[in-house]
């Protein structure tokens, strides 16, 4: 009876850090992927600018800059953000399957 208990309460405490707290200086989930949304939106901007329009400087960095400023997150937060939940494959997962369907659904609003 003891055993069970114990097991219980283990059990318990394993499946309630299941819901770890998100370490100091990393942005919430939801928080997140709203800003690796815009992040990867600058990556397509800096591809097309780069392949298509035959730009010899693309100014990422001030992209980047902007967009974290819009944004009122900081470079480092979104540099300790996507190292911690790249450490997170299913959590990334999701997050990158929700940023796709955001730009389909962004894609399919533009005039045709």
């Amino acid at each position: 009876m003891r055993t069970s208990a114990v097991f219980l309460l283990v059990l318990s405490l394993a499946c309630s850090s299941k819901e770890s707290t998100i370490p100091e200086g990393v942005l919430q989930p939801e928080r997140f992927e709203k800003v690796l949304l815009e992040a990867q939106l600058i990556e397509a901007r800096m591809n097309h600018e780069l392949v298509v329009t035959r730009q010899n400087v693309i100014p990422g960095t001030d992209y980047y800059a902007q967009m974290f400023q819009e944004q009122g997150v900081s470079k480092e937060e979104f540099e300790r953000s996507f190292a911690y939940y790249s450490g997170q494959p299913e959590v990334m997962k999701g997050m990158y399957e929700s940023i796709i369907t955001e730009l389909v659904r962004k894609k399919d609003e533009l005039p045709q």
